[in-house]
């Protein structure tokens, strides 16, 4: 079921980008500002950086004749992040309603506290593929908005050392899980076409990393029920 929704999440991605770049272009009648008209449509793509403030909760390992182990306290560390986001508002819906895709990632570091058992060391790296659903006030230089997303997130624990009573775990391993956004954001146009935007997110998901025993069998699962302030700034270009 996971990967269903990971694949058909990854195709709807894939039609509103492909959407995006076939909008018609945008006529503005005042030079530097974006005034924009409701009977066009509008397209637009814009990279940004983006900061993550995580929400800290428990990471646990257990499964497959391994009692549940709860690393308590564990801290997820912020982190610096990259992201490239594209959409279209429709004229059939006013210029009101929009559509986006996205794709953002960033690292991250898991740790208990010193000197707690069982104890947790590792980093952390998360890769998303997001669709939204946008609902703006479509001002001539200020345009605030807010929306709501589901995708895929792909997450990768690496360099780890997890202790235990079921022993050790290190190495790395990898999940792709769904995941899901809420957002609210300002866009200020400084020229023509173009604009700065800041923007904050609420991000959800749930990781489960698979391990082996030392015969080749399943081991234990370790899991993480991520969520992450996130502060978003970025230039955008419109057409």
């Amino acid at each position: 079921m996971r990967l269903k929704l990971c694949y058909l999440t990854l195709v709807l991605l894939w039609w509103i980008c492909s959407f995006s770049l076939s909008g018609n272009a945008e006529e503005l009648s005042n030079p530097g500002l974006s005034q924009q008209d409701p009977l066009k449509t509008e397209a637009y793509i814009a990279p940004y950086l983006l900061w993550t403030l995580p929400v800290d909760r428990d990471l646990t390992v257990g499964g497959n004749g391994v009692a549940t182990e709860t690393f308590r306290g564990t801290n997820i560390k912020s982190s610096f992040g990259l992201g490239l986001k594209g959409g279209v508002y429709p004229a059939s819906t006013g210029g009101v309603i929009g559509l986006e895709g996205e794709l953002f990632g960033h690292g991250g570091k898991l740790k208990t506290p010193s000197g707690s058992f069982p104890s947790a060391d590792a980093d952390l790296f998360v890769f998303n593929a997001m669709l939204n659903l946008l609902a703006r006030y479509p001002g001539e230089r200020l345009q605030p908005y807010i929306g709501a997303g589901i995708g895929v997130s792909i997450a990768q624990i690496r360099d780890m050392n997890l202790q235990g009573r079921f022993g050790t775990l290190t190495d790395k391993a990898g999940d792709a899980a769904f995941a899901y956004q809420f957002l609210a954001g300002m866009r200020a146009y400084v020229q023509k076409d173009i604009f700065l935007f800041g923007e904050y997110k609420y991000f959800g998901s749930s990781y489960e990393w698979k391990s082996e025993n030392s015969s080749g069998g399943a081991g234990p699962t370790t899991s993480l029920n991520f969520r992450s302030h996130l502060v978003v700034a970025g230039l955008g270009l419109s057409f």
